[in-house]
């Protein structure tokens, strides 16, 4: 799946028991303690701040270390959520990269564990989990600071909590096709209607849905995948690609020189060229969307500054802040009213857009991830 970044590459979770906070707190205006911990953050008129008493549970002492993707993303966080809750908790907090869960075991099997808190994305928190790698939520902290109706449901899991969602959109050369590209992933890979030199992410995931989308498969049919459909989709689908693309940061160069004019990238660069140039426009149909959580390491010498850090970055102003700057969903859905109606519009989880999307199943992909990573390497090696 494809991010703002440099980095390549769910059995169903027991209910979450929390403890029910009166709501009327969380009407109260901000008082000067609350004002200190949303420095640096944009405001939202439909928001509701919770109280400085609340948020006092978040100050604390020592380190805190964030393993994040790079990027414009971890930019922004650094930006939005990291800075401002260090100044304001008395956490020092220092970032890491990329997130990866074999190292995390190594981290855990020779007990020196040196990230506090990841931005995984959902296969990797199915993975972490049932290798007993992380630590549980801390929800009765974050239903402290943050109103439970304001958080995603779906993405409330007992080892993770919604960090933010990215995509993959079908973009193309405005040069060649004007506003007029492809509509879905059918069309994409129609190379009559649709002339050009075309490039994908080179993994499996989500090479294998748009392969299938390609092949005419609806995307409510895609999953569960039969592994020998989507490599046959593939076999298909190969001739047709010019590029396989090994890091994200290659899209925004191969845009602007003009080297592709097909693509299945990430939104973010893809937002970035169209806006900067012109020279790329994109549609939100049949966009593939993947959730990141936030973990924490079942050792983490800072997992209680990390619980107070996820409780933060929950709340309404930040992900207001963040939704209105980068491209991803954020899990407080709250704020969406408020952020600003061109940038609503670029969102994956505006409702029009939504609409039209595919979500990755993560549980899907944990579990067969191991027999579809050979396959994969094997049959990309084959020219």
């Amino acid at each position: 799946m494809t991010k703002d970044n440099d980095a390549s590459p769910r059995p169903d979770l027991p209910e979450i028991t929390v403890p029910e906070i009166d709501r009327r707190s969380f009407l109260a205006s901000m008082g000067a303690a609350g004002l200190a911990f949303g420095a640096g953050m944009a405001g939202g008129a439909g928001i509701k701040p919770a109280m400085a008493q609340d948020l006092s549970l978040l100050k604390g002492s020592g380190d805190l270390v964030v393993c994040t993707w790079g990027g414009a993303s971890t930019d922004a966080m650094k930006e939005i959520w990291f800075k401002p809750f260090s100044e304001a908790s008395g956490i020092n907090v220092s970032t890491a990269s990329v997130p990866d869960i074999a190292k995390l075991e190594v981290m855990e099997n020779v007990g020196n564990v040196e990230w506090d808190l990841l931005d995984a994305e959902g296969t990797q928190m199915e993975l972490a989990m049932k290798k007993g790698l992380l630590q549980k939520i801390d929800y009765d902290l974050i239903f402290k600071i943050v109103p439970r109706d304001q958080i995603d449901p779906k993405v409330i899991k007992e080892y993770g909590v919604g960090s933010v969602a990215f995509s993959t959109v079908i973009a193309w050369n405005t040069g060649l096709f004007g506003a007029e590209g492809p509509q879905s992933w059918k069309e994409w890979a129609d190379t009559t209607r649709f002339k050009g030199r075309r490039a994908l992410y080179a993994q499996p995931r989500p090479s294998f849905e748009i392969a299938l989308m390609a092949a005419g498969v609806p995307p409510e049919k895609i999953y569960p995948i039969n592994v020998n459909d989507a490599f046959k989709a593939l076999d298909e689908l190969k001739p047709k690609i010019n590029l396989w693309v090994e890091k994200t940061s290659q899209w925004g160069v191969l845009m602007q020189n003009g080297e592709v004019d097909l693509m299945g990238s990430s939104l973010s660069r893809t937002l970035d060229e169209k806006k900067r140039t012109g020279k790329v426009d994109f549609t939100f149909n049949q966009s593939i969307i993947e959730q990141d959580y936030w973990v924490i390491p079942k050792s983490a010498p800072g997992g209680a500054n990390a619980q107070k850090m996820i409780a933060y970055a929950l709340m309404a102003k930040g992900s207001l802040a963040f939704a209105s700057r980068m491209p991803f969903n954020v899990a407080n859905t709250s704020i969406y009213g408020d952020i600003p109606e061109n940038m609503r519009q670029q969102l994956p989880g505006y409702p029009a857009n939504a609409a039209r999307n595919l979500q990755i199943d993560q549980a899907w992909w944990t579990a067969n991830a191991d027999q579809v990573r050979l396959r994969w390497l094997d049959w990309l090696s084959k020219a």
